[in-house]
């Protein structure tokens, strides 16, 4: 069952090293699609602040997951945008699958949250583009890393008297 750690973060699958044994096999196909995807309300507001409206997303999103036969293995909500760290089926287009979180949390959101009618007059709730990534089972540790524990590293650059510069990050 999924475990809330801390607030805009649920982390759905403990152990990483398993992800080789969840290999899914087709009739003439075999392999794993995991996606780590991200996007962001209209004009990247930061309507995602509340701890109501992050749990009430969280949920959402695991309900879609489990309807499509996806597999969430990591959630991360930011104040303006939102982390996932998925599985997606082999009879499921990434297109399709982004498609289905967008828009029925969306939906979902405008009919729990009437006051987001006002801000987004025109019923979109999150921007049009979104930034995906395939991830290989060596690389899923770092992802659910990243996704897990983004909140803090935001909090220890706020904290670092200097500027940050893109040789921290290498």
């Amino acid at each position: 069952m999924p475990s809330s750690d801390q607030a805009g973060l649920l982390s759905v699958t403990p152990e990483i090293d398993n992800m080789n044994k969840d290999l899914v096999s087709g009739s003439y196909t075999l392999g794993q699609s995991l996606y780590h995807l991200e996007w962001c309300p209209k004009y990247r507001y930061n309507a995602l602040r509340s701890e109501h409206v992050k749990s009430f997303l969280k949920d959402a999103l695991i309900e879609i997951a489990e309807k499509y036969g996806m597999k969430i293995h990591a959630i991360g909500i930011m104040p303006d945008h939102v982390h996932l760290f998925v599985e997606i089926p082999p009879t499921l287009s990434l297109s399709n699958s982004v498609q289905y979180f967008k828009g029925i949390t969306a939906r979902k959101i405008f009919q729990a949250f009437s006051g987001f009618k006002y801000r987004y007059s025109r019923g979109h709730f999150w921007s049009e583009g979104y930034f995906y990534r395939s991830v290989g089972s060596v690389r899923a540790d770092v992802v659910q890393y990243y996704v897990e524990h983004q909140e803090e590293e935001i909090e220890r650059m706020k904290s670092e008297p200097k500027q940050t510069s893109v040789l921290d990050f290498s």
